[in-house]
């Protein structure tokens, strides 16, 4: 594997000098900044004005022009678009942008005013670090002024999912440069580690490295009378995968479908995979677009489990993931068992800048709930709360099917 990693490595930051040296050009600098304004001011939620999109133009303009490195640029011109308040919107680390942000396999939880490991990837790749260990220092700055830098070069359209995609990308930094990691241990002690970065790809797939989020549905039957399925994404491999699992689970009366940590994915792997689990085409969600309001309905499978269904939410669930949840949850097919999601329910388009640097940035539909709730800007509130534990976390226990405090309390709440 670290075979793979390092020549993964290298043949990205070979693509990445050619943009990190066409962006040291001021002019190729002028021109990315406004190509992000053109492309926003198409959308009809961006700027509420034009005096608002001209100060961000003159904002990014002067960002063009004052500084002097390729670096500085892309996380100015990041921090720029964090204030827009849109949960799709960003500069995306690709292979063709070394001085992007990164991130280590590791999944970082907030409890009790505190930022803990929850899920670390076996190996060396985890530099140390263990479930229950209490984030101090992240490269010598103190946690606190550490997460604030963060929060500010991250988009969000709530700002409890902005704030989330924030402490996850805590110990983001430059590629192949391990962390430097100050953490106290669950017995007290305080440690140094050093856990490797990972450049994240457009489609976010090097998340799957973290060992806490599979790269495809995983399942198990973790009781005589219940089954459980983690649902990473909405690729449109994962709804014939979890067909596969259905077709097992059949006959149990309870299942727990886990979508936190769902970034999201493709409406029509939504339609398809809500399918699975309620009878014919029903309209399950509402499509608003240049004013008209369309019916979006379920695309029934060769397969649909027809027992009790809970289904696990966080505020990383977004997009795709947040919808299919509110979706089930009107539609009288779940109950919600978590932390209200992220809010991001926009479309997501995408476009290549100068310099190689791909954009992400929302389109003009918008996703609402089948009675016209919004979701954008709100989230999907679950109907019953849970916050993590540290001691339940230092034991190992964040995403273990068979152990995980949310998922024990999904299989035992009537």
């Amino acid at each position: 594997m670290l075979r793979f990693l390092c020549l993964a490595l290298l043949l990205a930051a070979g693509c990445g000098l050619k943009a990190a040296s066409a962006l040291r050009d001021s002019g190729v600098r002028a021109e990315l900044s406004g190509r992000l304004v053109t492309t926003l001011e198409r959308q009809d939620h961006y700027f509420t004005s034009p005096n608002e999109r001209a100060a961000f133009a003159d904002r990014l303009a002067s960002i063009a022009q004052q500084t002097e490195n390729a670096t500085t640029y892309y996380r100015a011109v990041s921090d720029a678009l964090a204030t827009l308040g849109e949960g799709h919107t960003g500069l995306v680390g690709s292979a063709m942008v070394p001085f992007s942000s990164t991130i280590p396999p590791v999944a970082l939880l907030e409890t009790d005013g505190q930022i803990v490991v929850a899920g670390v990837a076996p190996g060396v790749e985890g530099g140390g670090l263990l479930p229950g260990d209490v984030v101090l220092e992240v490269d010598g700055v103190p946690i606190g002024r550490a997460l604030d830098r963060q929060f500010q070069v991250t988009s969000g359209s709530t700002p409890h999912g902005r704030r989330a995609r924030a402490i996850a990308n805590l110990i983001a930094g430059p590629t192949r440069t391990p962390a430097t990691v100050r953490v106290r241990g669950h017995d007290g002690r305080v440690r140094i580690c050093h856990p490797l970065r990972f450049l994240l790809d457009d489609e976010g797939m090097d998340r799957f490295r973290f060992g806490f989020l599979p790269p495809s549905v995983s399942a198990a039957q973790i009781s005589p009378s219940a089954g459980y399925v983690a649902f990473p994404d909405f690729h449109p491999d994962r709804r014939k995968e979890l067909e596969q699992a259905l077709e097992v689970f059949q006959v149990l009366p309870l299942l727990i479908l886990d979508l936190r940590g769902n970034p999201g994915g493709r409406i029509r792997t939504l339609q398809r995979v809500a399918g699975l689990f309620v009878e014919g085409a029903v309209p399950a969600l509402v499509l608003r677009e240049n004013g008209t309001d369309e019916e979006l309905h379920t695309i029934p499978g060769p397969v649909a489990y027809r027992g009790t269904l809970k289904i696990l939410i966080d505020e990383r669930t977004g997009s795709a993931g947040e919808l299919l949840a509110g979706a089930l949850r009107d539609l009288g097919r779940a109950t919600l068992f978590g932390r209200t999601t992220a809010g991001s329910a926009r479309s997501r388009l995408t476009s290549m800048l100068p310099g190689d640097v791909l954009f992400h940035y929302a389109g003009k539909s918008e996703f609402l709930r089948r009675d016209g709730k919004r979701v954008e800007g709100v989230g999907v509130e679950p109907d019953v709360l849970y916050h993590p534990v540290r001691a339940d976390l230092a034991r190992g226990r964040y995403g273990d099917p068979f152990r995980d405090p949310l998922v024990r309390l999904a299989l035992g709440r009537n």
